[in-house]
């Protein structure tokens, strides 16, 4: 017979809306102060203080539409959100910063979640599901400039993109 479900630790209460994405973060100047990042059916983003058990803060810059992707970049400051606002935003949250510092138009409305890769300091490359149904258009970061664009071959069907990864 199999082991009943172990008991929570604790709740984190303090969203009204379902939560769509979680993102962990436990490095930064402080190691020993792990964040949750949150994305809400609302449009929210809410930084769980894990020590606390509660909301640092709550971001909002997808204009009530739900989020779907959360993403650190390099440290708990630097946050990417991907909303079905068709944004994907950038935000700096140091010194309490809580506006978004840039965005991409996405012109996607699937529920494909956009893959960041680290390339070199405060550079990233990141993969999208691109406008036209079957391609994935690649940006570097922050300048936003197209890397590529990937194409099918000539006549294949392979449908819009639905999980993307992007690795060395």
């Amino acid at each position: 017979m199999a082991l009943p479900p172990p008991d929570p630790q604790f709740v984190l209460r303090g969203t009204s809306a379902a939560v769509h994405t979680l993102h962990f973060s436990c490095g930064s100047q402080e190691p020993d102060v792990p964040i949750l990042f949150s994305g809400s059916e609302n449009g929210f983003i809410h930084v769980w203080n894990l020590k606390t058990h509660r909301v640092d803060t709550a971001l909002d810059g997808h204009g009530r539409k739900s989020v779907y992707c959360v993403e650190t970049m390099g440290g708990k400051d630097r946050l990417l959100s991907q909303g079905r606002d068709q944004r994907i935003c950038l935000w700096d949250l140091a010194e309490g910063r809580t506006a978004v510092t840039d965005s991409v138009f996405t012109e996607n409305v699937g529920f494909c979640r956009c893959s960041l890769l680290k390339v070199a300091q405060g550079r990233w490359l990141m993969a999208m599901a691109a406008k036209a149904l079957e391609e994935v258009q690649v940006l570097e970061l922050p300048s936003k400039t197209s890397v590529c664009t990937l194409k099918p071959e000539v006549g294949a069907k392979l449908g819009m993109p639905m999980c993307l990864k992007l690795w060395q």
